[in-house]
């Protein structure tokens, strides 16, 4: 009798600690805490001696938009391009710029990873927040020197989004839309009223739209429009060779103007100025966040000329930054107003950029009532006649031009649309369509 109780107990206790084991695997690899991978005392300035201009101009966001505390939207419509709302925002790319000026000069005391929360502050239109947007997604260490800085750390945060709350005026949030983990960093300084400060002397309506799980913020208001003529200038192509070569004491010059330094090959091409590395050609694709790292601190080198670009396009092994203009993007057809960096675990070996840069505002004229489209007839032609679930954006940029014997550039007012990950006129589109042509 005494052997039978026993039994029972080894078997009770034994079932016990394979309850207990099953419950603490399942709390182990479940809870997920709000923990701190690194901070930085107090005191410490991440940008000190250094120029953060050069990053500024690559680094350019889309848009800042402003959330009101119980601001109320339509719901999106699948399938479809639904105006959820009009906003405010701000899309001017040199206000854009001056409000990331103002988060790189805060001096941060303290940076967290978390990983709990992310909907609540982010997620909802239960707080007052500015949302600055971009349009492809970057990694937390591209901004390191900018806005928080730990010279140790090697952890990394992807994000697409930087929100700052009206109720912690002194934080910065790196966030990644529909990401768990997001970035916290602490300033001593109230960023979100210097930066509401900003935003409110330059806000302007926006339509708030839908667009295959995303948003986007399109300009409905399309009067006073102007084509902006400017003199134009080569860029500098000695100085630009000092910057990205390695041997920069051994640096060649041909008859046509190529310049090498024996690795890298840098020569001029129409409107262009194409940069070749054969030796890194056979390395293997990097993902698309890695390329645009990669893509930006090669930029940083020589690309120095004052001039914005914004991230476009970030595809495995490919990064594509339009040049900025106004309160928006700037195309050309030769390719004269992009940067195009191809890239693999060898490193960058190719890269296209412009030639010629505008230097001063010469004169402006009127476009004409009739000469662009309402934003209407664009979203019903596209729902009509195109896949949407290929459209990825809608943008009222501009196209640049050159006059050869003025050496002149203009800069003309026009739809895109980016289909099938590349932006293409609205105005080609359609005649493609309307032909019957494969896009």
């Amino acid at each position: 009798m005494r052997n039978n109780k026993k039994e029972t107990m080894k078997t009770i206790l034994l079932v016990f600690l394979v309850i207990s084991s099953i419950a603490l695997s399942y709390l182990i690899t479940t809870y997920q805490p709000d923990y701190e991978i690194f901070t930085r005392k107090s005191g410490q300035k991440a940008t000190e001696g250094k120029d953060n201009s050069v990053l500024l101009n690559f680094l350019t966001p889309d848009s800042i938009t402003k959330t009101d505390t119980g601001a109320r939207e339509e719901p999106p419509v699948k399938g479809s391009i639904t105006k959820v709302a009009t906003v405010n925002a701000v899309k001017d790319r040199g206000k854009l710029k001056e409000i990331l000026s103002v988060l790189a000069k805060s001096e941060s005391t303290e940076a967290r990873v978390k990983s709990v929360g992310a909907e609540e502050l982010f997620g909802n239109n239960n707080k007052e927040k500015l949302t600055i947007n971009y349009s492809v997604t970057l990694e937390s260490s591209l901004v390191k020197s900018l806005l928080f800085s730990e010279e140790n750390s090697n952890v990394t945060v992807e994000f697409d989004t930087i929100v700052l709350l009206k109720e912690k005026p002194d934080t910065i949030y790196l966030y990644k839309k529909d990401d768990k983990n997001y970035l916290q960093i602490t300033v001593k300084e109230k960023v979100y009223d210097t930066v509401n400060a900003i935003f409110n002397e330059n806000k302007h309506e926006y339509g708030k739209y839908s667009l295959n799980n995303k948003f986007i913020y399109v300009k409905e208001k399309i009067d006073n429009l102007t084509i902006d003529e400017y003199s134009i200038e080569d860029v500098n192509m000695n100085k630009l060779a000092r910057g990205i070569f390695d041997k920069k004491d051994n640096i060649r010059v041909s008859s046509n103007n190529e310049m090498t330094d024996g690795y890298g090959i840098l020569k001029p091409q129409g409107n262009r100025i194409i940069y070749t590395n054969p030796s890194s050609e056979d390395g293997k694709e990097v993902d698309a966040t890695t390329a645009v790292t990669n893509a930006i601190n090669f930029l940083e080198l020589g690309y120095n000329e004052d001039v914005s670009y914004q991230v476009t396009t970030a595809l495995e092994g490919i990064t594509i930054l339009q040049q900025t203009y106004k309160d928006s993007i700037v195309f050309s057809k030769d390719g004269s107003a992009e940067i195009t960096v191809e890239d693999n675990t060898n490193g960058i070996y190719r890269l296209t950029s412009p030639r010629r840069i505008s230097k001063a505002y010469l004169s402006s004229k009127a476009l004409g009532t009739y000469d662009i489209e309402r934003i209407e007839y664009i979203i019903n032609y596209l729902y009509k006649h195109v896949e949407l679930q290929s459209v990825d954006d809608i943008v009222l940029g501009y196209e640049k031009s050159y006059n050869k014997s003025k050496n002149t550039c203009r800069y003309i007012p026009a739809w895109y649309i980016k289909y099938n990950d590349r932006y293409v006129s609205f105005k080609s589109l359609k005649e493609a369509v309307d032909k019957g042509e494969r896009l």
